[in-house]
């Protein structure tokens, strides 16, 4: 066996901060790329067991991600997720078998299937923020294969209309769902075929998941130590250069919002 870390898609995100109304939707507060990358650079300091400042936040904030999915080619990649700084969480799952609301605990192993519509919301605990560190167990999404929940298969650049967007999409297959179970799996089935004719055809796909077989990326019994040897890339350069907006360590936006992928710098 090789690395599972040399082939993987993993690093950390803040998520966006929200507010959530009577629908049910999660509709974004003001941010910016400064803020953003600030905060990740905080919460990863504070991870590292480094003192940190507290941040602002109102009582009622929640922090989520952009509703998102992955078609799967083979039934993979699988995806795991551990959250921090949380006093409430939830995971809720949209599958053609219908909805599942997960309630999540601080730091637990979550797993996400191909096939899955996937929503975290969490309330921070109080003066932090919500911090989700990940791994995708190879990087065909990178490819395509993962994509925010839209009805029509678009996404807007901008944040807060792309987070909006795609948090009205899954409010309505949430509904569907109780309304009309046949229309529900017909919409489901279209955000995969969708993302599933972008990388059918895509060598590229089929050569990224040869490497994540050859470093043994899909056959860890245990992901607890790969999580462990994530967290100790957290150098104090490292998560300097994540506060600097350093184009290599920090996107804005992701679907975590403010994010970092560390597997850059770790097979450099």
């Amino acid at each position: 066996m090789g690395d599972p870390l040399r082939a993987r898609l993993f690093g950390y995100g803040v998520p966006y901060r929200a507010r959530l109304t009577e629908e049910g939707l999660l509709l974004p507060l003001e941010t910016s790329p400064e803020r953003e990358a600030a905060d990740l650079a905080g919460e990863l300091a504070a991870l590292a067991g480094q003192p940190v400042a507290p941040v602002q936040g109102e009582p009622g904030d929640w922090a989520t991600c952009v509703p998102f999915g992955r078609c799967g080619v083979e039934n993979v990649p699988l995806e795991h997720l551990k959250v921090f700084n949380m006093e409430e969480g939830w995971l809720e799952v949209l599958t053609e078998d219908g909805v599942r609301d997960l309630p999540v605990r601080e730091g637990e192993l979550l797993r996400i299937d191909p096939r899955s519509v996937v929503r975290l919301r969490a309330r921070a605990r109080p003066g932090r923020r919500v911090l989700v560190a990940f791994q995708t167990q190879d990087r065909t999404p990178l490819l395509g294969n993962a994509a925010p929940f839209t009805l029509d298969g678009q996404a807007p650049d901008e944040y807060a209309a792309r987070l909006t967007k795609a948090q009205e999409a899954f409010v309505h297959a949430r509904c569907l769902a109780s309304e009309d179970q046949a229309a529900y799996k017909a919409l489901l089935a279209a955000f995969f075929t969708r993302m599933a004719l972008k990388v059918e055809s895509d060598p590229q796909v089929r050569q990224t998941q040869a490497q994540a077989r050859q470093e043994g990326a899909y056959a860890i019994d245990g992901e607890e130590a790969l999580f462990a040897r994530q967290q100790g890339l957290l150098s104090p350069e490292v998560i300097a250069r994540i506060g600097s907006q350093d184009p290599e360590l920090f996107r804005f936006p992701g679907m975590f919002g403010g994010i970092t992928t560390l597997f850059k710098i770790y097979n450099s």
